[in-house]
């Protein structure tokens, strides 16, 4: 492979100047094919290493910054895994992928001050687009609306393939309309904008509102969902209801979403201190929800990253990228309600959403 001869065609990148920079040539799904003496010292690792690496095995969420840098036409900070180091990105697509050069390194200190800066920046992210959630949910509510009327044949008779069309138009729109909600969620979870308003209700009832609430999701489905509460159960709970109607739909829809038939059991018991405090919460009076499947069965490779989509996006599990989202939110609105939530699969059993929360 002749390097220069690349470069060169890229038509942006000074090959004279470039050189010194630390380079590498990787393919669209970031297998690296090619680098330079200076890309090894900057990840003190060998050249061999490298040429039997991923991108993704050293910088943080490669792949979006890379789409970043092409589309801005400029470059983009990236940090290095596992250590605050931070370079200049900038990115050159070519048709054998893509020519990172990275310049300019920056030792960040790991200070308090830093982090919340950076919490502070995210903050504002999440608060913008929130304030511009009619203006991103609008065009796509009409897309929906118009093309199920011409669908239910509003807008005179179409032909088959017509027919055909607005079906698909449709079907994408929803799921668009969907993401579009789910992403919205976990900016508001994000965000400072909204605190947890208690009030005392029965959890029981609400979790058998959530039920019925759900039944459009499950309906035309082999599924069976049961609410078991247990016989000593304190069904009385002071906790921002609304916030927990949330979380057990969100962690519902995402059950539903991935059985077609069985059972899918609610339980509502107040958990023991062992189990509680193996989560790291402090001694007080707790109710655990746990909702279960036998026919939802997930691999080690499904648990990973399973709350987190900033780091799913970029691995081998990126189709599960909208479940990831939603158990975002569901984490941030329990962690509001100062309690845990986790998930448990046994192989060949059953698979459950646990969630602790506190009782007042």
């Amino acid at each position: 492979m002749d390097i220069k001869k690349i470069l060169f065609k890229t038509n942006s990148i000074d090959v004279e100047k470039a050189l010194p920079d630390a380079l590498i040539l990787c393919s669209k799904d970031g297998k690296i094919q090619w680098v330079n003496d200076v890309a090894a010292e900057i990840f003190e690792t060998s050249k061999m290493h490298l040429l039997t690496s991923n991108i993704a095995d050293f910088i943080e969420n490669p792949m979006n910054l890379i789409n970043n840098s092409i589309i801005l036409h400029k470059p983009v900070i990236t940090k290095f895994i596992g250590r605050e180091v931070y370079f200049d990105m900038t990115v050159k697509e070519i048709n054998e992928g893509y020519v990172l050069d990275f310049r300019d390194a920056v030792q960040v200190p790991a200070v308090g001050t830093n982090e919340a800066e950076i919490n502070q920046v995210n903050r504002e992210k999440n608060n913008f687009l929130l304030k511009l959630a009619n203006d991103l949910k609008s065009p796509i509510q009409s897309i929906v609306g118009f093309s199920q009327a011409m669908a239910d044949g509003l807008g005179g008779k179409m032909s088959e393939q017509q027919e055909k069309y607005i079906k698909i138009i449709n079907k994408n729109s929803s799921d668009l309309m969907y993401f579009v909600a789910k992403l919205l969620e976990l900016s508001q979870t994000e965000s400072d904008l909204k605190e947890p308003e208690n009030k005392t209700f029965d959890i029981v009832n609400l979790l058998n509102s959530v039920v019925r609430y759900s039944e459009q999701l499950y309906k035309g489905k082999e599924v069976k969902i049961s609410v078991k509460p247990d016989n000593e159960l304190k069904k009385t709970i002071s906790s921002d209801e609304d916030i927990l109607r949330n979380i057990f739909q969100d962690l519902l829809e995402v059950m539903l979403k991935s059985v077609d038939m069985g059972e899918i059991s609610i339980s509502i018991s107040n958990p023991e201190e062992e189990l509680y405090s193996t989560k790291g919460l402090p001694p007080a009076q707790y109710v655990m929800v746990s909702i279960s499947s036998s026919a939802l069965l997930l691999s080690e490779n499904d648990l990973e990253c399973m709350f987190d989509p900033y780091k799913i996006v970029d691995s081998s599990n990126r189709k599960n990228v909208l479940r990831a989202i939603v158990l975002a939110s569901v984490k941030n609105m329990v962690q509001a309600l100062k309690g845990v939530v986790w998930v448990e699969s046994q192989i060949l059993k059953n698979t459950s959403f646990n969630v602790i929360i506190p009782l007042n």
